[in-house]
């Protein structure tokens, strides 16, 4: 038989050119010891096979899967499967193999050694058996080993070490002293050494509790919850700072830093943690801050946007799914140890991970957004909501009242008169009318006068209009005028925008019915403006249009007459068109063209019986109660409206964030300065308080229309429309420059109207936003092919109607609201018809506006209002889009107790649910590799962010799934440290005495010793810092300013270097800046917080070395360590300061040598002597190694 099979395979070598060499190599027996295909085979296929012939369906060839059984076993060409079990001398793939003339893997990759052809040869011959990859196995606890030394066993974990190191043939190294345990323990657990005195409490305590004790105080310190936030920190590749060309700051991300803090000093359980992470703003029941009560797990949600980011992406889609991606790689590398973002273009080349996978989970991501979320610390802000709530009720009352107490006044004869007289002196019908001569208060030709000049804003005499850019004096009466800005080519002249002052004219009489002036300038309201004073208190300011050429401006003054005035000329703003000019100042008596004048509205008042005064308001009003509507006219065939906040319920189908925004109905009151009637339904962030802070943002749509409207109104607030989730234009909007706009126009409704052209196709939702003591209102949001229309203004055709009353016109709210603006109905101007409980409610209202405490805010995740799903992307192009993929989990994963497919919101809920399922393998043996990893050198499975098939499978699986089923079954991380640091594996001292040690477990995999760890370079630091006594163990807070050396240059440095030392503060506390990176940390491989980084690398390069020995940090903590030692010789005697400086640096005694050379040292040198011997203590290996 075995014959005709060489027979066989000799004629397959004629047909495939299979050397003999090669056929002797693969018929040949190996080692009857079962292989392990895990460990063994799945390595060997996924390097040499998978790329061609795995998972991927677009780089499969031949339609062969040889990680799938029912493919790799196909019979196909020749009668022949690629795999065939039991028979290695008939399987394609082994044939390939070792053919030199046609070999696999072809083009001249590298093939595989002739180790691992036995090893795929024996695989074969024992039958060819896979297994589902380790990993993605279900999660059932291993029964427990047994041992040689069953009494070497303290925990159950011990088996399973015990179990490996018998099947090598070894037994466990020694335990280690109490002070080498001591000092380990304190540094895994702590990144900080043991201090001498618990060295001596330790050492002093003979109970057989004594380990326990110490590991129960260190994991409830806050020492331990820092020092594992820094590792978690590492996962989450926390930053301050979005790197790229300007490195802009991340808002407050600190308080992200503090809340992993707070939740690992709570060992709030792993499951909990993660589930925070990926849902914390839609848990039904928080935790809350055991400080301020405020909801403690949204802060989880900030680390989505702890990501590198750009401020000007060209193709902002691309640049979305760059961000989506790194938030995946990040979600599923942490989580569950799995390289998803691999399969972005394609599917996952050696895991069962598909690209359908990353869309569904990018789908989740993608309708999820990124808000500053206001916090509620005391729940003061709720307080005072509740506090309000009836105030206003009362006052929407009292203006009600007040409202009909308008009803005796004349409103309806007032504006049939008005109407009457710009009808009149429109048509020309009222004749011409003498009035008095001007009167010029100041024409800037003979200098100042006696004008006051404050500052350095308009220097010492007024700028001939030739000293200044053209435009500047175009407009200029005579030749000179008053200009904070001249001419910056003159070095005479001023210094452009910088400069500021103020220009004070002398106090004059108002003679004339109008102020008129020219004004150019910048339009910064209060700080680039020109102010009129009557009687001490301000009634007018006027602000440039951020425009050289000057334009006039009118102030009507005729009530004032007789009383005293002054102007100022302000320039209080340095930044652009930070300056002012002015010219001609005048009070006339000549009207607006086309306004009646005084004695001509005296004659109609006379005649109809009414006020003048009264009536002369009306006139000068006009225009503004008959103007045009702002775009709010019927919408045209073809418009989308978005929203029009005609429902009560209109913020169901939007994002709200904070408190602010509410549906205001039309009719309904809001304190704006003074009450307000509003007139519109709109959205209303001022609704319930101004003093309130929100976001509302829309549903999403496909932008398919050229223009996007809004109608608002408000001040210092802003809107925007948002192209594919880009946010980072809040700090620069170099391409969105249109889509951010700033809403400052509080007494009228303005027309938004931004141009899509550019992103057609894309998705976009609006954002409304009021972050301060602003606000901000919006009524209607709609898209259009074209631009809109003026829309029809208020209607005052029930003036024609002779039955109309004050009672008539009053009804209709945007007529009511107009007349209450323009200040035509303030019943304080009527006496009579005034209700006084209209003031003390507005007082009580403004003085518990004004006293709402302004919120702590956070980065957050919230849900858009309509979960969607995106298209699969074509070979990981996000232009050329596919089929739909539903929100969902990896499909390859899928729990029994948790559905596959999200239908709730972005699906962030489901998914957390389903991450940490009890059912959900790859989580726990990920988190529980994790934290074995913290304390004991390594990981089970070494590659703790890759549990795939490319990542090192471990030796001792049951080991791993041992402590999974512990940590799924209590989730307490501190638990499961606890039990690691007080087992006998984590005891033992780092060498063995067996010579064959290092040759049967070379890399230490099976744990025959401790691992010999170098400290992180955070440890190193903070040990620095506590030998020096200046370490300051305060917890949380705002980060520490990053020390700036003079080789961290570049773009978006920032402004100040913080202190060399940090100020004491433990290294987690430094300002992490992607851009300027703290230079000592990076030294000792702090990682770049680029993606998750689980195992940091480390490294032993010359920059270690001259970092100890040269960094101004390390000289000056060293000279405090050495004025703490000799003070402590002065005190103690000099054999036991140096004995504590041992103590301190390596938790030992220093030996008679030792203690003989640094006498030797400092006597010889003295005060400096202290100093240079606590540096070389510093410098030493054992300072940051834990044996």
């Amino acid at each position: 038989m075995i014959s005709r099979v060489l027979v066989l395979l000799l004629l397959m070598s004629a047909l495939f050119g299979v050397s003999s060499t090669g056929l002797s190599a693969l018929i040949s027996k190996g080692d009857p010891e079962v292989v392990d295909f895990d460990r063994q085979v799945r390595p060997i296929l996924a390097h040499y096979c998978l790329p061609c012939h795995g998972n991927d369906g677009e780089a499969r060839k031949k339609n062969l899967r040889l990680d799938d059984r029912g493919s790799a076993t196909t019979v196909r060409e020749l009668g022949m499967a690629a795999i065939a079990p039991g028979h290695p001398q008939n399987s394609l793939a082994l044939l390939r193999i070792g053919d030199d003339d046609d070999p696999m893997p072809p083009d001249g990759r590298e093939r595989p050694s002739a180790e691992q052809v036995e090893i795929l040869t024996r695989w074969v011959e024992q039958g060819a058996s896979y297994t589902k990859h380790w990993s993605w196995r279900s999660l059932e606890a291993p029964a427990l080993p047994e041992v040689v030394d069953e009494g070497w066993a303290r925990d159950p974990l011990d088996l399973f070490i015990g179990s490996g190191l018998d099947s090598l043939g070894l037994k466990p190294a020694a335990d280690a002293d109490d002070r080498t345990w001591l000092r380990r323990v304190t540094f895994d657990l702590t990144g900080l050494p043991a201090t001498p005195v618990e060295f001596e409490t330790f050492l002093a305590d003979q109970s057989i509790e004594a380990r326990e004790i110490v590991v129960d105080r260190l994991l409830t310190s806050s020492a331990h919850a820092e020092h594992f936030a820094r590792h978690w920190l590492d996962l989450m590749r926390f930053a301050e700072t979005h790197g790229h060309e300007f490195d802009y700051p991340i808002h407050d991300a600190w308080k992200y830093r503090d809340y992993v803090i707070r939740a690992i000093a709570s060992d709030v359980p792993i499951d909990r943690f993660v589930t925070e992470h990926i849902a914390g703003d839609l848990l039904e029941e928080p935790r809350i801050h055991p400080e301020d009560g405020t909801n403690d797990s949204i802060p989880a949600t900030s680390w989505f946007w702890l990501s590198q980011a750009t401020h000007a992406p060209v193709d902002v889609l691309q640049d979305t799914f760059d961000r989506i991606d790194n938030q995946i790689d990040v979600l599923s590398r942490a989580f569950l140890g799995a390289t998803v973002s691999c399969a972005r273009c394609h599917d996952h080349k050696f895991d069962a991970i598909t690209q359908a996978d990353w869309t569904g989970l990018s789908s989740i991501l993608r309708s999820t957004r990124r808000v500053l979320r206001p916090q509620d610390p005391g729940g003061k802000i709720a307080s005072k909501i509740d506090e309000m709530a009836p105030v206003r009720e009362k006052l929407t009352a009292v203006i009600r009242q007040s409202l009909e107490l308008q009803h005796q006044l004349p409103l309806v004869q007032l504006a049939r008169a008005a109407r009457g007289l710009q009808g009149s002196v429109g048509n020309g019908e009222t004749g011409q009318v003498e009035t008095q001569p001007d009167v010029v208060i100041a024409d800037f030709e003979q200098g100042w006068g006696q004008w006051k000049v404050e500052g350095n804003a308009f220097g010492d005499q007024p700028y001939h209009r030739d000293d200044l850019v053209h435009e500047q004096g175009v407009e200029a009466v005579g030749d000179h005028i008053a200009c904070s800005q001249g001419d910056r080519s003159k070095p005479d002249g001023p210094t452009g925008d910088a400069p500021k002052g103020k220009l004070i004219s002398p106090p004059f009489e108002v003679q004339r019915d109008y102020l008129v002036f020219l004004i150019g300038g910048g339009h910064h309201i209060g700080k680039t403006c020109v102010n009129l004073l009557i009687d001490g208190e301000q009634v007018f300011s006027e602000v440039g249009r951020n425009n050289t050429l000057m334009h006039e401006a009118r102030w009507d003054v005729g009530r004032w007459r007789g009383h005293e005035a002054v102007i100022e000329v302000v320039d209080d703003h340095d930044g652009g068109w930070g300056h002012i000019t002015c010219d001609h100042f005048r009070l006339t008596d000549e009207p607006t063209a086309g306004m009646a004048s005084r004695v001509q509205i005296g004659r109609v008042a006379q005649k109809a019986g009414l006020d003048a005064n009264q009536l002369r308001e009306w006139v000068r009003l006009w225009p503004q109660l008959v103007r045009p509507g702002v775009a709010n006219g019927p919408l045209r065939e073809g418009d989308l409206l978005l929203e029009d906040f005609s429902e009560v319920n209109a913020l169901a189908d939007w994002t709200v964030v904070g408190d602010a925004f509410e549906v205001l109905p039309a009719g309904d009151v809001v304190l704006i300065g003074s009450p307000r009637i509003n007139d519109t339904p709109c959205a209303h962030s001022a609704a319930r308080g101004r003093g309130l802070v929100g976001s509302i943002l829309s549903r999403n749509f496909i932008i398919e229309h050229r223009y996007l409207h809004m109608r608002v109104q408000g001040e210092s607030a802003r809107v925007r429309v948002c192209i594919e989730g880009y946010w980072i234009d809040q700090y620069n909007a170099l391409l969105f420059d249109n889509f951010r706009q700033d809403v400052n126009n509080p007494d009228q409704w303005r027309h938004v109207q931004m141009d899509l052209t550019r992103y057609q196709g894309k998705n976009a939702h609006v954002e409304v936003h009021d972050e301060g003591r602003g606000w901000v209102a919006v009524d209607r949001v709609w898209l259009s092919a074209e631009g809109a229309d003026q829309g029809p203004g208020v209607d005052w055709s029930v003036l024609d109607d002779g039955a109309t009353d004050a009672a008539t016109l009053l009804t209709d709210p945007i007529r009511a609201q107009a007349l209450v603006a323009a200040g035509l109905v303030d019943p304080a101007r009527y006496g009579d018809a005034w209700n006084a409980a209209v003031v003390a409610t507005v007082a009580k209202l403004r003085q518990l506006d004004d006293s709402i405490p302004q919120p702590d805010r956070i980065i957050s995740a919230a849900d858009a209002p309509h979960g969607f799903d995106v298209p699969l992307s074509v070979r990981g192009d996000p232009h050329q889009p596919g089929d739909l993929v539903e929100r969902r989990a990896l499909e390859n994963l899928g729990g029994a107790d948790t559905p596959l497919r999200f239908r709730n919101g972005s699906g962030r809920g489901e998914l957390a649910r389903w991450m940490t399922s009890p059912t959900n393998p790859l989580f726990w043996r990920t988190q529980a590799n994790r934290l074995w990893a913290r304390v004991m050198g390594r990981g089970v499975a070494a590659t703790s962010d890759d549990l795939g098939a490319l990542g090192v499978p471990p030796e001792n699986l049951a080991l791993l799934d041992h402590l999974a089923v512990r940590l799924r079954d209590h989730p307490s991380r501190r638990s499961l440290l606890r039990d690691i640091v007080l087992s006998r594996s984590y005891q033992m001292v780092s060498h063995h005495p067996d010579p064959r040690a290092p040759q049967v477990d070379a890399s230490n995999a099976h744990w025959h010793r401790a691992h010999q760890k170098r400290l992180n370079a955070e440890a190193i630091r903070d040990s620095i810092l506590s030998v020096s006594g200046r370490l300051d163990r305060k917890v949380g807070g705002t980060s520490v300013p990053v020390h700036l050396t003079d080789f961290l240059t570049g773009r978006g440095r920032p402004g100040g270097s913080g202190p060399v030392d940090g100020q004491g503060r433990r290294s987690l506390y430094i300002k992490v800046c992607r851009n300027f990176l703290p230079a000592f940390l990076t030294a000792f491989d702090f990682p770049i917080p680029s993606t998750t980084v689980g195992d940091r690398l480390v490294t032993n390069v010359p920059a270690q070395a001259l970092a100890l020995m040269n960094d101004p940090f390390v000289h000056d903590q060293a000279r405090l360590w050495g004025e703490r030692a000799m003070k402590s010789a002065e005190d103690e005697g000099l054999t036991v300061a140096i004995d504590t400086m041992w103590q301190q640096a390596f938790g030992r005694a220093p030996s008679g040598e030792e203690i003989a050379m640094a006498r030797e040292f400092v006597e010889e040198k003295g005060v400096e002597g202290w100093a240079d011997l606590a540096h070389a203590l510093i410098q030493t290996k054992e300072f940051r190694f834990i044996p």
